[in-house]
Order: C-alpha cells, then sequence, then structure tokens
C-alpha cells in the first residue's frame, strides 16, 4: 500500500488518541492542511468510535 503523505502511518494513533500532548498537537496542524490524512482519518474514525462502544459491551 503506498500513501500519498509519509505522515498517514500516525494517523491510526491520532485517532486512537494514544499520541502523546507534542505528537497530536503536531500532527493536528499537518492534517489541517493535508486532503491525504484528512481523508485516513475520516476513513478510520467510524472504526474507532465502534471499538469503544464495543469494549462497553460485557464479554459473553
Amino acid at each position: 500500500m503506498t500513501y500519498a503523505c509519509p505522515s498517514t502511518v500516525t494517523v491510526g494513533a491520532y485517532v486512537l488518541g494514544v499520541l502523546c500532548a507534542r505528537e497530536n498537537t503536531e500532527f493536528r496542524q499537518h492534517a489541517v492542511g493535508c486532503p491525504s490524512c484528512q481523508r485516513e482519518i475520516a476513513e478510520l474514525t467510524p472504526t474507532v468510535r465502534l471499538l469503544a462502544i464495543l469494549k462497553t459491551v460485557p464479554a459473553l
């Protein structure tokens, strides 16, 4: 898989909220002007939201 922006590898950590404060700020500022990263954020965000909901469901 090839990416238009090398920063897209950071998107997963960004949407999961696991970047440190400095990295989060830097990536957020980058993503504002990067269509490739914006697209990746839009594609991964629903999955992250679903995972958050599933974490609250008791295991069977």
